[in-house]
């Protein structure tokens, strides 16, 4: 029996585990640059001088840093409905490429007893590493949504953010002038 050739379904597996990864990191980096920025703001809060453009600027500032943390924690942690990975057949049941179907083996020899299996039938293979590949693809998906939202947010935060302390040195600089 051939061996079937499977170096493009990897390549593709490999690429959405990359993919994967890569966002976490995104967001991590900036929940950290984010943290770094608000203590900033807590910081030179109590020099701000409150005028009307302030009253507005704070709310704003507080709401897009709050979605960019909602944002970007969905993005390290998504959630998506179950049926949008969900197969009729049997081997989606016991899915032996994802922990919670590995978890469900009471033992290591039910795991290999089932991946010889379903190795030793070269459709069932491919149908299993492409539900992977598609299961990856859907996660992928929902994280870089998540991933860009919180950027607009994190964007729109910073933004507001050196507003804020910009006008708090012009209206330092004034004063300086005026005395």
């Amino acid at each position: 029996m051939a061996v079937p050739d499977y170096r493009l379904m990897f390549h593709i597996l490999e690429s959405e585990r990359s993919i994967l990864s890569r966002t976490d990191q995104k967001a991590f980096t900036l929940l950290s640059i984010l943290g770094v920025f608000m203590a900033f703001f807590i910081v030179y809060y109590r020099h701000l001088v409150f005028n009307n453009f302030i009253v507005v600027l704070i709310p704003i500032y507080f709401l897009a840093a709050f979605l960019t943390i909602f944002n970007l924690f969905r993005t390290i942690m998504p959630r998506f409905s179950r049926k949008e990975t969900r197969d009729d057949d049997e081997d989606h049941q016991r899915d032996p490429t994802f922990f919670g179907g590995i978890r469900k083996f009471s033992t290591s020899a039910d795991y290999h007893a089932y991946m010889e299996l379903i190795g030793a039938d070269e459709e069932r293979t491919a149908r299993l590493i492409s539900r992977q590949i598609h299961a990856l693809a859907i996660i992928n998906w929902n994280k870089n949504l998540h991933l860009r939202r919180g950027m607009y947010f994190f964007i729109t935060a910073i933004g507001t953010e050196l507003l804020m302390i910009l006008s708090l040195f012009i209206k330092m600089g004034l004063d300086s002038i005026a005395d």
